[in-house]
């Protein structure tokens, strides 16, 4: 039995660690279409710890209502991997959202700390950003290139992450790399890619594997690249798919943000600006 408020917020707590990797198993078995993602487990993991909670805390409705939502996916044909499209045909798992949604009531009726403890997923984090880094109430204007994306990712990833490194160097025995960030809490590098036209594809695909090979390294377990493009040129799911028929292991994720061309004259006046 769950005793007293702190044991209460732990096991939220947890309970939302657990959704952040049950969401990036679905998201890699939804890039890659690779059977040994499947996430079927990890996600009824979730649901189980859902249900043990409400059940420790006598929250017998609670409960009922997640239940009866827990037997008809286990009876439903496709069970704990339902799925849906969202408005830029990105695929996110329906059952997730079901299960964050009971645990946002927990979090809000035991009032839990989140400043404690940071749980929500990286990848997430970077698609909820590009709502930001694209508001020109809060910027001149839409970003114009690599340094843009870069720098206002960055500032607010600082925010959650205060270990974040800017450009941290890593020292190899004939040439020395430099990522655009590291996140040593979460043994992760960062790298920002701008895509605004079809003929940059190719390059930036080449980049990419170039950085795998380079950013090899013990201090660093986990990377992620960052594309933003301005018109709607390649899915996440094509991205994806390359790195791994390249032979980029799977710690290797790509982001696409799907943004905004820049409005006109925003790289006129950036070039003048150079100039001076």
């Amino acid at each position: 039995m769950i005793k007293d408020t702190m044991d209460i917020q732990s096991a939220i707590q947890n309970l939302e660690t657990q959704i952040s990797k049950a969401s990036s198993r679905f998201h890699e078995w939804a890039m890659t279409n690779e059977d040994w993602f499947e996430p079927s487990w990890f996600i009824e993991v979730c649901f189980l710890q859902l249900l043990t909670i409400a059940e420790s805390l006598d929250l017998q409705e609670f409960r009922k209502m997640a239940f009866e939502e827990y037997s008809a996916l286990k009876i439903s044909k496709k069970g704990f991997t339902a799925a849906a499209s969202d408005p830029d045909g990105e695929p996110y798992s329906v059952v997730l959202g079901r299960i964050r949604c009971y645990s946002r009531v927990l979090e809000n009726l035991f009032q839990v700390d989140k400043k404690t403890t940071v749980t929500k997923d990286l990848l997430q984090i970077i698609r909820d950003i590009h709502y930001v880094i694209t508001d020109t109430n809060v910027f001149q204007g839409t970003p114009t290139n690599e340094k843009d994306v870069h720098l206002r990712i960055e500032a607010i990833l600082k925010c959650v992450f205060p270990d974040l490194k800017h450009k941290p160097t890593l020292t190899k025995q004939i040439k020395n790399f430099e990522p655009d960030t590291g996140i040593p809490s979460l043994k992760t590098l960062v790298e920002y890619k701008f895509l605004s036209r079809k003929a940059d594809i190719s390059p930036i695909a080449d980049q990419l594997l170039a950085d795998t090979r380079g950013y090899t390294s013990k201090d660093w377990s986990q990377f992620l690249y960052v594309i933003y493009e301005t018109n709607r040129f390649r899915t996440e799911r094509d991205w994806n798919i390359f790195l791994r028929e390249s032979g980029v292991p799977t710690n290797t994720t790509v982001v696409v943000l799907g943004g905004e061309p820049p409005a006109n004259g925003q790289f006129i006046r950036r070039r003048k600006r150079t100039k001076k």
